[in-house]
């Protein structure tokens, strides 16, 4: 997640501004601080941020030009006055639903929430749309946008709190399905190897042994094919990137990953081929355990197909 969103914050509700921390490293030129931090903006929309009194250091409006210094504060209005035209609903699969939470199946290429440039047509303003006035769904974690599969959302605030805490506990057991690049040599490998991220990126992640968090992947191999393998990997943990680190970390990246290998994806998709297979644990409400599953979506299958040759 950018450092501009604090990692735990509730993202039921849309942002309306982000607070920067100016480091020693950022210091110079408030606009040119900005295009640097917001990087969805130009620097003629950064500055036009600025004119329009949108953006405050240390609570007072400043000019484009203006300097900030180490330990200044940074307070920018991302609201939007004109709101572009609403999308079309999105097509929500719901895989399990009860008094409590729902569980769907997300396609890859959509956005789970607003963020950064990706304002419309998330999961999370469609299932707004859906409640009517009602009570607001919250989601339970995160995938990425280029990841399918099993996706949690909360009817209440204190089902996402237990959730969240079991979540940070390791005990909601997660399962993936992955194409890796390259023909692994062992069956089965379980990969113990702290991530933290990279100093000079919003996005990037590492395998860190000094600095970083636990991270710990089981990657098992399910068919092995020329040049590359579908493997299932099941994390006891969430990290940022977790499972295309630690693929990477072990020689064989996931096929498509722009970020971690080569990035030329797999037929079907834009970018790696990842998909959130299930999810376990027990349900913080009723105390029984439950398993929700979501099936290989047909790109994958069809990339699996042209695999094999």
């Amino acid at each position: 997640m950018s450092r501009l969103y604090p990692r735990n914050r509730d993202l039921s509700q849309p942002l309306e501004s982000v607070e920067l921390r100016v480091q020693a490293a950022d210091e110079g030129r408030l606009d040119l601080f900005l295009v640097r931090r917001l990087e969805w903006r130009s620097r003629a929309g950064v500055q036009a941020l600025i004119e329009e009194g949108r953006v405050l250091v240390n609570g007072e409006s400043r000019k484009p030009s203006s300097r900030v210094r180490a330990g200044d504060t940074v307070t920018v209005d991302v609201r939007r006055e004109n709101t572009p035209p609403a999308p079309p609903p999105l097509h929500l699969r719901v895989l399990y639903e009860d008094d409590h939470m729902v569980a769907l199946d997300k396609d890859d290429g959509v956005v789970v929430h607003p963020v950064g440039s990706h304002q419309q047509g998330t999961v999370l303003q469609e299932l707004h749309r859906r409640a009517g006035g009602g009570p607001l769904p919250h989601l339970i974690h995160r995938i990425d946008q280029h990841t399918s599969g099993v996706l949690l959302v909360a009817k209440r605030d204190d089902v996402r709190s237990a959730m969240g805490e079991m979540l940070e506990r390791g005990e909601v057991a997660k399962t993936y399905d992955a194409l890796l690049l390259g023909c692994p040599a062992w069956e089965e490998r379980e990969e113990d190897a702290p991530l933290a991220s990279v100093l000079d990126s919003r996005i990037l992640n590492r395998v860190d042994r000094e600095r970083g968090k636990p991270a710990r992947s089981r990657f098992t191999v399910v068919r092995r094919l020329p040049f590359a393998a579908h493997a299932r990997v099941s994390i006891g943990t969430g990290r940022t990137h977790q499972i295309r680190v630690h693929a990477a970390h072990l020689g064989h990246p996931l096929l498509g990953d722009h970020l971690y290998g080569d990035g030329i994806p797999p037929p079907g998709f834009d970018r790696f081929a990842l998909h959130a297979r299930s999810v376990r644990f027990l349900h913080p409400v009723t105390g029984a355990e439950t398993v929700i599953e979501a099936p290989l979506p047909a790109p994958f299958d069809a990339a699996l197909a042209f695999l094999a040759g």
